[in-house]
């Protein structure tokens, strides 16, 4: 039920019973399109956001928005309200602990086991890459572990719902407030001053592929096997079936050994062969 009051000033006004009918079908509509839970959002702000739409759209009220919305799935405002539905909140580093331990001890452990398996090729996925620093994170983690020499083929997917988003990933140019959790050295290393800008080197760049992907799809377009996926602060915007089924989903896309980085306030209900390391890293039976 709708418990908040809706700021609906930039629209037309609507009784109470509308307002629960708009609820209802926009939590609707984040599920089947999102496999998101509406219910863990901010109902006000996102009905404020929306009725900013409605009013560029020409629409009568939010329900109409909507209702349009809901009979025409290809229609490009749907690009709108996915940036709004999904929350684009990201950082260089962020979850220092997880990052620290992922350096310090995944990426050592899964040299030393590629080596082992004369395999050059390590592959990695961040989930829900937003605008990309997490994907360009893990690029200058893999590239001081690995690179140079070239005899490492390291690849990383980075893949988002939204395109707007992944179109700022490949830019890879980015403010200094942004850059706050990078420390100088990396800062020299591994970005170029533009203005009052930062941008990813070069050879960071390279090693990303930025990719749209729904994860409540019928499938991925994907082949690879990953030694790494990093799906965090994503899950917990859905729902239960969503969770498990994309769980489920990304254990396929692990080969043995790998490891699935969850945010630090989610919860693997079904571990199954998972093995919880720390910090929300689980790893998959190595043989």
């Amino acid at each position: 039920m709708l418990t908040t009051p809706l700021n609906l000033d930039l629209v037309a006004p609507q009784t109470a019973s509308s307002h629960q009918e708009a609820f209802d079908l926009l939590a609707r509509l984040a599920e089947n399109r999102l496999g998101m839970d509406f219910h863990k959002r901010r109902h006000d702000r996102l009905f404020l956001m929306i009725g900013k739409r409605v009013k560029a759209t020409f629409k009568n009220s939010i329900l109409d928005y909507l209702s349009f919305l809901e009979t025409n799935p290809n229609h490009p405002e749907w690009v709108e309200i996915e940036q709004i539905l999904t929350i684009q909140k990201t950082e260089f580093f962020r979850e220092s602990s997880q990052m620290k331990f992922f350096e310090e001890t995944i990426l050592p452990e899964i040299k030393h086991r590629k080596s082992k398996e004369r395999d050059s090729k390590v592959r990695a996925w961040s989930c829900g890459c937003s605008t990309g620093e997490e994907a360009y994170t893990l690029s200058i983690l893999f590239h001081q572990r690995f690179l140079p020499p070239t005899d490492w083929d390291v690849r990383i997917l980075a893949s988002d719902v939204h395109q707007n988003a992944l179109e700022i990933g490949q830019i890879a140019e980015y403010t200094e407030k942004s850059l706050q959790n990078v420390s100088k050295e990396n800062r020299l290393s591994y970005f170029e001053k533009i203005g009052q800008n930062y941008c990813v080197i070069e050879p960071l760049k390279k090693m990303i592929q930025f990719r749209k992907i729904n994860l409540i799809s019928d499938s991925y377009p994907i082949k690879t096997k990953f030694s790494v996926i990093f799906c965090r602060n994503l899950l917990i915007y859905m729902t239960p079936f969503w969770q498990s089924t994309i769980v489920n989903r990304l254990r396929n896309y692990l080969e043995p050994g790998g490891y699935l980085l969850l945010g630090h306030s989610e919860y693997l209900a079904d571990k199954k062969d998972f093995q919880l390391t720390k910090f929300n890293a689980f790893q998959s039976p190595i043989s």
